[in-house]
């Protein structure tokens, strides 16, 4: 799980490197690119990783310590402190791979001037 976790943040900033390479042919076409296949890739990958990761931690949240008496408190704050973080991985995760598909923010790019 911990290595879903982190495939799946790596996986985030190589996209972020793969946007701001294509923002930079972008600007070298003057003009509106589609996504790159590398984005694409990475966004899902990440956001596939880190949903995984997700399910893993929370199933085993809820098998809890079976066989042993009583789950610690440290063990139940150190889960909750990972389900929190994993969420907002994964929240972050789901922005990029919305990203792909909203249209340019700064609408198009032109170099016309």
């Amino acid at each position: 799980m911990p290595v879903l976790a982190v495939l799946g943040v790596a996986g985030a900033f190589a996209c972020d490197r793969a946007e701001k390479a294509h923002l930079k042919a972008e600007w070298a076409h003057c003009g509106n690119l589609p996504p790159s296949w590398q984005m694409y890739v990475f966004a899902h990958a990440s956001l596939a990783c880190g949903l995984a990761a997700f399910v893993l931690l929370v199933r085993l949240a809820a098998r809890g310590g079976q066989g042993a008496p009583s789950p610690s408190g440290a063990r139940f704050i150190g889960l909750a402190i990972a389900l929190v973080l994993l969420a907002l991985a994964l929240f972050g995760e789901a922005l990029l791979v919305w990203g792909l598909y909203r249209p340019a923010p700064g609408g198009l790019i032109s170099c016309a001037g």
